[in-house]
């Protein structure tokens, strides 16, 4: 028989069960059913919501099998691939706390991670708390990267996500996909379902539009997230050109649609010098390989 955990009473009675968490997942199962886990031992959290989007391995399964085990875990599942906007759009649609956590399958929370959003969103009257990311080589560990990761005034660039900021939290547009929201956010704007392909800027996206809306958005020192190697599932990486091609399709909608704002903000150069730069810093391994193979195919 499957019954509300004892937590969740406990915490409902105390005001403290404020979070629901969105995991959109594809063809991960592992990983999901690894988040799923985590997310359901924290006590601020009411409830967890799966998006399986188009997964063909045994993801969903997976996750029903752990629903049966905790009424607060529900798993919509998508027989087809809408891509991440949709499913995490999907996935917000069904919460009913006062806050969203959104975070990818594949990252690691740092310790308390929800519990320290929470506290800055409170502290800092914040719409918004996101924290740096940090992509870890194999030989790393998180700790040694944390320990000496910059510190700036405003935390993460563009396209510079493992930056901290140089206070306890700062305004920042530019934080990676992890973040905790009020839900209230979401009346006003969602995730942009025009990002297609590899979905390049469809977070950066949300930010700037909820920026944009009025919405105080922060970054925090008191946490971060990080993923030690990119595992199968996911969007579609087969294609190394077809997948560059999308970033700089995604990357112009997104320059088309807020640059000028960015610009007024004196947060970017012109839409024109930030594409040119991104084609100049994306192509240029792809021409290096081109080069290696026509090297190669020439000694044949």
């Amino acid at each position: 028989m499957t019954g509300t955990p004892l937590r969740e009473r406990e915490a409902d009675r105390s005001g403290a069960a404020t979070v629901s968490v969105v995991v959109p997942t594809r063809n991960r199962s592992e990983l999901a059913g690894a988040r799923a886990r985590w997310a359901l031992a924290q006590p601020a959290v009411r409830e967890v919501i799966f998006v399986v989007d188009g997964s063909s391995d045994d993801t969903a399964a997976r996750l029903r099998s752990l629903a049966d085990q905790d009424s607060r875990l529900h798993v919509i599942v998508n027989e087809r691939s809408v891509g991440p906007p949709k499913a995490k759009n999907a996935g917000i649609r069904a919460t009913t706390s006062e806050w969203v956590l959104v975070i990818d399958d594949d990252d690691v929370p740092s310790d308390d991670l929800i519990a320290e959003l929470l506290r800055v969103a409170h502290e800092a009257g914040a719409d918004i708390v996101g924290v740096p990311w940090f992509n870890l080589g194999e030989a790393e560990t998180v700790e040694e990267l944390v320990a000496r990761a910059p510190r700036t005034p405003g935390g993460p660039e563009l396209d510079r996500p493992g930056l901290f900021p140089q206070t306890a939290w700062a305004q920042c547009v530019w934080m990676p996909a992890n973040a905790l929201f009020r839900r209230s956010v979401f009346d006003v704007v969602t995730y942009d379902e025009s990002y297609t392909g590899n979905y390049y800027r469809e977070e950066t996206d949300l930010y700037v539009s909820a920026a944009r809306a009025g919405h105080r958005t922060l970054v925090t020192d008191r946490g971060y997230t990080y993923i030690r190697s990119r595992q199968g599932g996911g969007i579609d990486r087969q294609s190394k050109l077809r997948y560059e091609c999308s970033v700089l399709r995604n990357n112009w909608y997104f320059l088309r649609k807020h640059g000028a704002w960015l610009r007024e903000q004196g947060l970017i150069r012109r839409p024109l010098q930030e594409q040119a730069s991104l084609v100049a810093r994306r192509l240029k391994p792809l021409v290096r390989a081109a080069g290696r193979r026509l090297t190669r195919w020439a000694r044949r």
